[in-house]
């Protein structure tokens, strides 16, 4: 990249984001990649990319950034939560837990003591009513034809 910008002084910085579902958009019943997979891609991505152009030009000249996987994970609980995710949340916080350094194995047993399990968050939300269903105006028609599309490009690989 930096070659064919033709300038000597350029950075390349590639900024990772986990796929997290959106209510009000036809992607709201997608499934997630757990984050600590996704954290691993963009891993390889960056020691792939420092592989191809040394480490003294990676150092001066690319970045990969990504969010750390304590967000990551605190979003896919929050993104598809009801309101026991904030006693979850509370219990947490109240434990001394900064929540800025949550582990995934802090949140799931946080989860299981209110008799809510990590996994079903990730998982195509196939649920006839969706948490904020109340406010939901997507077409469920296009929403399933997205998520029918993106599977079939996915068995094609």
């Amino acid at each position: 990249m930096r070659q064919r910008l033709g300038a000597a002084d350029t950075n390349v910085i590639i900024k990772l984001h986990q796929f997290m579902p959106k209510p009000g958009t036809p992607t709201q019943r997608l499934a997630m990649t757990d984050p600590d997979t996704a954290h691993a891609y963009g891993n390889q991505i960056r020691d792939r990319v420092r592989a191809l152009v040394g480490e003294a030009d990676f150092a001066a000249h690319h970045r990969v950034e990504q969010f750390a996987t304590s967000r990551m994970h605190l979003e896919a609980v929050c993104s598809r939560g009801d309101r026991r995710i904030g006693h979850v949340l509370e219990d947490l916080y109240d434990a001394g837990t900064d929540l800025t350094q949550v582990t995934k194995d802090q949140l799931v047993e946080a989860l299981a003591r209110h008799s809510l399990g990590y996994d079903r968050r990730l998982r195509h939300m196939d649920d006839p009513v969706l948490l904020w269903h109340v406010l939901n105006h997507v077409n469920r028609t296009a929403g399933q034809q997205l998520a029918t599309a993106l599977a079939a490009r996915e068995s094609a690989r």
